[in-house]
């Protein structure tokens, strides 16, 4: 069955993550709802084909079918979007950074635990095959000991 995405924001990052999104198998992602505005939200959904727009982030939160909502706001929103979602037992995957301090931070992950959902900060790097290689090199000493690491 399809992971059913809810996308909190019709902004720029949140168009790139859909286009994204839609690149994979329609069986493994759904995307079902945008978010923002509801005029601009609406215009999200029609340029992408999705069935349905909410102008509200409460209305987002309480609808059933959302398994996962992926929160591509301007950076202090992030905080209270995760935590009103996670309250909603929603997943989150929440653009970079994922707050705005590392209290925040702090919150966003009691708040998954104490509701039991998935948490994750939008690090797609993560997933690219050559880092994956590069772990995998890593961790069967292929390369050496690593006396530097510089990453920007």
């Amino acid at each position: 069955m399809a992971t059913r995405w809810g996308i909190c924001s019709a902004g720029k990052i949140s168009h790139d993550f859909t286009v994204a999104l839609k690149t994979l198998p329609l069986g493994d992602h759904q995307i079902l709802v945008p978010l923002g505005k509801l005029q601009d939200a609406q215009e999200f959904a029609k340029k992408h084909s999705i069935p349905q727009a909410y102008g509200s982030y409460e209305e987002l939160a309480r609808d059933p079918e959302i398994e996962v909502v992926y929160v591509g706001t301007i950076n202090p929103y992030h905080l209270p979007f995760g935590m009103l979602f996670m309250k909603a037992q929603k997943n989150v995957l929440c653009e970079k950074p994922m707050a705005m301090n590392l209290r925040g931070v702090q919150e966003l992950m009691a708040s998954a635990k104490m509701n039991k959902v998935f948490l994750m900060e939008a690090v797609w790097t993560r997933f690219f095959p050559a880092s994956l290689e590069i772990e995998h090199l890593l961790s069967r000493g292929e390369v050496g000991e690593v006396k530097i690491v510089k990453a920007d």
